[in-house]
């Protein structure tokens, strides 16, 4: 069990799902209601959703090596545990149901065993620290908000423009004080989170699609994610299942504390 295989399963931060046709926009009109209340929405459906356990089946494509070329195509079987802002856990699975490795990282160290060799490394959370073991150029902190289907809200933006994207859907650029657009997202017309797309600098750094919605805790979750980074051209394809929103969890999940001659606590325990 390699590194680079590792960090391919914290791709469970992120997924894409191929190429999508791209809807003819029309912009609403400024007295048009529903953008604000989709985000009113969306603002209120974050400050109820913290957490996430379940587990998880990752198809990854991605380019290892940060050039052209997709040469790094696996599947994966998953535990998963996330919380806001930035903290993580994810086990990778055997087909017998073992354990063979954990990543975790509470928001301040990240830490990984592989069960091979008993191996443990850790070190500083940062920003670049799922790019350096997956190649997925997403901070921790962004792929929490993913994976929980409603990313938080900046207050440094405020919406730009809105589009009516057909079939009821409507598109809302976010754009920050400088008016330079840095996120659009599209709702259907059910109010549900379909799209995310993040820019910086000008270009767009990642975006997720958001499928298979299903309740959870009278909720509805998107269960199919498909994310791509710009960095390292990685797709991947993440579905949930057997998810649990808001769970009481010990902080002690996303230490390991693995040591030569123990094992990490596991992830359905408290």
């Amino acid at each position: 069990m390699t590194r680079a295989r590792i960090g391919a399963a914290l791709a469970v931060l992120l997924a894409l799902a191929g190429c999508r046709t791209a809807p003819t926009l029309q912009r609403l009109p400024s007295g048009d209601p529903r953008p604000d209340r989709l985000l009113a929405d969306w603002a209120q459906a974050v400050d109820g959703r913290t957490a996430l356990r379940g587990t998880a089946r990752l198809a990854v494509d991605a380019d290892a090596s940060g050039r052209a070329g997709r040469d790094v195509r696996w599947r994966s079987r998953q535990a998963l545990v996330i919380a806001r802002p930035a903290r993580l856990r994810v086990e990778l699975r055997g087909m017998l149901g073992d354990t063979l490795a954990v990543f975790a990282t509470d928001g301040a160290r990240y830490e990984l065993f592989q069960a091979a060799d008993r191996s443990y490394e850790s070190g500083p959370a940062h920003d670049s620290l799922l790019w350096e073991v997956a190649r997925i150029a997403l901070t921790p902190a962004d792929a929490v908000e993913v994976i929980l289907g409603v990313p938080q809200l900046s207050d440094a933006l405020s919406p730009s423009a809105a589009f009516d994207a057909g079939d009821g859907r409507v598109r809302i650029a976010l754009s920050d004080a400088a008016s330079r657009l840095r996120r659009q997202v599209e709702f259907d017309a059910e109010g549900r989170l379909r799209w995310l797309q993040e820019r910086r600098a000008g270009a767009i750094v990642w975006e997720v699609h958001f499928d298979d919605y299903a309740p959870v805790a009278n909720a509805p979750l998107a269960h199919r994610l498909s994310i791509e980074t710009d960095r390292g051209g990685a797709r991947a394809l993440l579905t949930l299942s057997d998810v649990e929103l808001n769970p009481e969890l010990s902080p002690s999940i996303f230490r390991l504390e693995a040591l030569a001659t123990g094992a990490p606590h596991a992830a359905g325990g408290d």
